[in-house]
This record gives C-alpha cells, sequence and structure tokens, in this order.
C-alpha cells in the first residue's frame, strides 16, 4: 500500500479540477460557437428591423414621399406586445421613425432631414440605446455574455461647404471638424422635430432621449480629440477612435468621407467590428 503524503493528493485534486474546467471551458466554447454560427434565439427587435429607414434611405435621391412610404413597409412593422410608442414625427424638412419596446429596453430613433431646395435626403441618422443588448450589431455578430447596456449611432451626410472649402493645417483637423459639425448639427436636427418646447410634437420622448444621449457622447468624443488630435488620424481605421463615456465606460468612432459626403460610426460599450 502506498500513502501519498498531503501535497500530492492536493496537487492531484488540483489537476483533476483544472481538467474539468479545461473541459467545462471547451464545452461553452463549442455552445458559443454553435450559437455564434446560428443557433441563437432569434431577436424580436433585431438592430437591421429598428434601421429599416435609415438603410433605406439614400442621400440625394430618396424624396419626402419615399421616406413616408417607409411607414408601410411591411418589414417594419412591429406587434403590439413586442414594441409600443412606435412613432412618425414630421418637420418641415425632417422626418423621424421612433419607438420603444414593450419592455422599455430599447429605445430607437431614425432621422432623416431633406434640402430644403431639392426636396431630397440630406442627412440621415439612426441611434438605439439598448439596456441589455445580448447580440453585437456588427457584421461579425456574437453574443454579448453577460447582455450590456450600449448605444449605436450612424449618420450620413452631405459635408457642410464651409468645412470643403475651409484649408485646414492637417487632415487630422478637417476630420475633428467634420465631427464638431456632426455634432452641432445633430442637435439641431432634433430641435427642429421637437418643436415648441411648450408644444412638443409627438414622439419627442424617444428623439429626446437620443438628443440627451447623443449629446453627452459627443461631448466625450470631442473633448478626447481636443486633448489628443493626433488620434484623429485613426478615424479612417477599421477600430476607428476610442473615447470615454461619462456613463457607459467607453465608445468607438469611425469616421469615412468621400468627395462631399461624410458617414459617422460610434458604438458605446460595443464593438465597433
Amino acid at each position: 500500500m502506498t500513502i501519498e503524503r498531503p501535497q500530492t493528493i492536493g496537487r492531484r485534486a488540483g489537476a483533476a479540477g483544472s481538467a474539468l474546467l479545461a473541459a467545462a471551458g471547451l464545452w461553452a466554447l463549442c455552445l458559443c460557437g454553435c450559437a455564434i454560427r446560428g443557433y441563437l434565439p432569434p431577436e424580436q427587435l433585431p438592430y437591421a428591423k429598428l434601421a429599416i429607414p435609415y438603410e433605406s434611405t439614400q442621400l440625394g435621391t430618396s424624396t419626402t414621399l419615399d421616406v413616408l412610404s417607409i411607414a408601410r413597409n411591411p418589414n417594419y412593422q412591429f406587434a403590439r406586445d413586442k414594441a409600443d410608442e412606435v412613432l412618425l414625427t414630421q418637420g418641415d424638412a425632417a422626418i423621424a421613425f421612433s419607438g420603444r419596446s414593450e419592455d422599455k429596453s430599447k429605445t430607437w430613433v431614425n432621422i432623416v432631414v431633406f434640402d430644403e431646395y431639392r426636396l431630397t435626403a440630406t442627412r440621415k441618422y439612426f441611434f438605439l440605446v439598448d439596456e441589455r443588448m445580448e447580440v453585437a450589431p456588427t457584421a461579425k455578430k456574437h453574443l454579448l455574455i453577460p447582455p450590456r447596456r450600449g448605444i449605436v449611432f450612424d449618420a450620413q451626410f452631405v459635408l457642410d461647404p464651409q468645412i470643403l472649402t475651409t484649408p485646414y493645417a492637417t487632415e487630422a483637423a478637417r476630420r475633428i471638424a467634420i465631427l464638431r459639425n456632426s455634432a452641432e448639427q445633430f442637435q439641431r436636427d432634433v430641435a427642429v422635430l421637437l418643436g415648441n418646447p411648450h408644444d412638443p410634437a409627438q414622439g419627442s420622448a424617444s428623439i429626446s432621449v437620443a438628443a440627451m444621449m447623443m449629446g453627452q457622447t459627443f461631448t466625450g468624443l470631442l473633448i478626447e480629440l481636443d486633448k489628443s488630435p493626433g488620434l484623429a488620424q485613426n478615424l479612417t481605421t477599421e477600430r476607428g477612435v476610442e473615447f470615454p463615456h461619462i456613463n457607459l465606460n467607453k465608445g468607438r468612432v469611425r469616421l469615412f468621407d468621400q468627395g462631399n459626403v461624410a458617414a459617422v460610426t460610434i458604438r458605446v460599450n460595443l464593438p465597433l467590428q
């Protein structure tokens, strides 16, 4: 009979425990891998559905009638037990599609702004705040474990002529100017939709949430770029630029511009790609 020392027994027990943990980890990875490859439970209000008005609108082409017709798009219809406050708000030169999930965990807003002379889309925005986002809204979808609160913001817009004609000292300075102008223009567009504070437009609750949360987001972003303007050279990369958020840890932003059109992608507490 062999009598093992306590240290030996402890080491063997530890090795066995480690093996079990490793096996459990591999099993969990297999399960997650299967989920990522197509076994995820279907989302009740997926990002792609909520962003239909934004994705369907083409700058310089879509007219007010084109955008208004999205309200009748069969794919942009919501069951009453899944979403409420699904509203269409129309201003003098802007249209907003907004809504909230029935459990109040998701709030989304699509805004399209039109050129006052051509009456075609000149700016468009999509905003989503999700209190318990489970699937990342990226091309490579993957589970978020545990679910998290996150913000999604996308914008496409025709550049202000002043930005196009101003001789900036550096390319980084031009990119920061584009972001600053986008932040200011978004707030102006939202203000038009909200209308008179004493007689707010219908659907203003969701639009107000978007204005407040994006105000906080842009503030953190612009402070970071003012503090370290050299970061702006990374705005066009896949990873973009990281910035602090007052409530949600960190965010990332990416900027793309070509000719007279620019696009901004912001994700807060979520992967950018």
